[in-house]
């Protein structure tokens, strides 16, 4: 295992981990879901940043199961900039769901070349 793919998928794991905890149980995320038109999807988004999250880190010691997720989440943030971009969101609030994708897609070539 490389050193660059064990960082990556920290991060990402690390903070999949937390976005799903906060999207499913703080108040804020309730608001900004509202903010975007879909409050349905919530529980969705913040169960699917959970599972995602902790596919990553499983992805550790079974790379299959890392890549797939990896992809999940990566796909997960390219709809979320997407829907960022729709609703004329400032390009700042943009940085976090783009760089999340793009550590996940380099997470997903880390893993396949395992």
């Amino acid at each position: 295992m490389t050193v660059a793919l064990a960082v990556l998928a920290v991060v990402s794991g690390g903070s999949f981990l937390f976005y799903g905890y906060e999207t499913l149980f703080s108040e804020p995320p309730r608001g900004e879901f509202d903010r975007y038109g879909m409050p349905d999807v919530r529980r969705f988004v913040g169960t699917a940043q959970l599972l995602g999250g902790a596919g990553v880190l499983i992805g550790l010691l079974v790379a299959p199961v890392g890549a797939a997720a990896a992809l999940g989440l990566a796909t997960m943030m390219f709809l979320g900039l997407v829907v960022r971009y729709r609703i004329h969101d400032a390009p700042r609030l943009m940085v976090p769901a783009g760089s999340l994708f793009v550590v996940n897609c380099a997470l997903v070539g880390l893993f396949l070349a395992r």
